[in-house]
């Protein structure tokens, strides 16, 4: 099992590279925005820096707080949470581009708003979340520990609140939505075919 160090080499570099994409995504797509202002949310992205900083720092300044294995198999769980932020990575991407300026990180219907139901909006409502849950989730298996836990666990409870928000608002005021809503699933793709 990697330890100490290497842990927070590489919860920093997961962390550095989403919010890197990240803000070249919001940088790109915030031009073409017909709402007023940035879909970025300062507020929300200073505490994620915050939450960032004690992850990274855990590992090296307080491992007590980390579970920790001299054994081979405690390598397993940390290359499946580096696999698994790889694949959530993906996914954000792709969900970001295909939703474009109608990302903001609030709640919000922006002028000219319409559903999105192309690329991962075909297979579930929230691929962005779904990418935050699998980011998380990756970050644990890396360092399990106390800290990351907790961010795990504030991650769902956040985001899954957050997507209960943002159906509200779009059933009520976006044409289409509800209908969409109702044959597509809400974080995960339907293993079979609905009929």
């Amino acid at each position: 099992m990697l330890t100490g160090l290497i842990q927070s080499a590489a919860t920093l570099l997961a962390i550095l590279l989403f919010y890197s994409v990240d803000f070249l995504l919001i940088r790109r797509y915030d031009k073409q925005r017909q709402a007023s202002g940035s879909g970025r949310a300062w507020d929300f992205t200073l505490f994620i820096f915050l939450l960032a900083a004690l992850l990274i720092l855990q590992p090296t300044l307080l491992p007590i707080l980390s579970y920790r294995t001299a054994s081979p198999w405690g390598l397993i769980p940390q290359l499946a949470g580096a696999f698994l932020i790889l694949i959530a990575f993906a996914l954000h991407i792709w969900a970001r581009t295909h939703l474009q300026h109608y990302y903001a990180e609030r709640v919000e219907v922006q002028p000219g708003h319409q559903v999105i139901d192309t690329g991962p909006y075909k297979l579930m409502r929230h691929p962005v979340i779904t990418s935050f849950f699998g980011i998380a989730s990756g970050l644990f298996l890396i360092n399990p520990s106390i800290p990351t836990l907790a961010a795990l666990l504030y991650t769902i409870w956040d985001f899954t609140r957050a997507a209960r928000q943002e159906e509200d608002l779009l059933t009520r005021t976006l044409p289409g939505y509800a209908d969409y809503a109702r044959r597509t699933p809400r974080f995960l793709p339907r293993l079979t075919r609905s009929r």
